[in-house]
């Protein structure tokens, strides 16, 4: 429930996204758009994270997929960030399976468990989402008619 409180509002900050299997409901990853800012600059950050028992199964490049056509559609926004650490290597396959764009190399970006890690920024643009969406979507192998998605909010 906190979840759901944090991630609502009418212009919220931070909107948030869960995966769910089709097949039994299951919870399989998070998605946050966390830092969200309109006017000039209309971006946000997106963390993300896979359920232990559903890593490695597409269920998050296909969650990605969806939530990058809110992003872009019903947010309205221009760009959004993901910082990946570099020794994240699962975290890395999905940015680069969503083509998003390598802008460089942040040392000692967030403290995570007490320590300072770099992370690797990537980024997507709008425009990049329009003209990369069907090859990505493609890929997946989706009918238009199983996606469907459940939003914290």
């Amino acid at each position: 429930m906190a979840f759901i409180k944090r991630y609502g509002g009418a212009a919220p900050a931070h909107v948030g996204f869960l995966v769910f299997r089709n097949t039994d409901g299951a919870l399989c990853g998070v998605f946050n758009f966390s830092e969200i800012v309109r006017n000039a600059f209309n971006s946000a950050y997106l963390g993300y994270y896979a359920f232990a028992p559903h890593a490695g199964g597409g269920l998050m490049t296909e969650g990605f997929a969806l939530v990058l056509d809110v992003a872009f559609g019903e947010l309205g926004l221009h760009r959004v960030e993901v910082n990946v650490q570099p020794t994240n290597r699962r975290s890395l396959a999905l940015v680069a399976r969503l083509h998003f764009f390598c802008e460089g190399y942040s040392r000692r970006y967030v403290k995570i468990a007490g320590r300072w890690r770099d992370h690797v920024r990537f980024a997507m643009l709008a425009e990049d989402w329009r003209r990369l969406r069907r090859d990505v979507l493609a890929r997946l192998k989706w009918p238009s008619s199983d996606r469907k998605r459940s939003t914290a909010g």
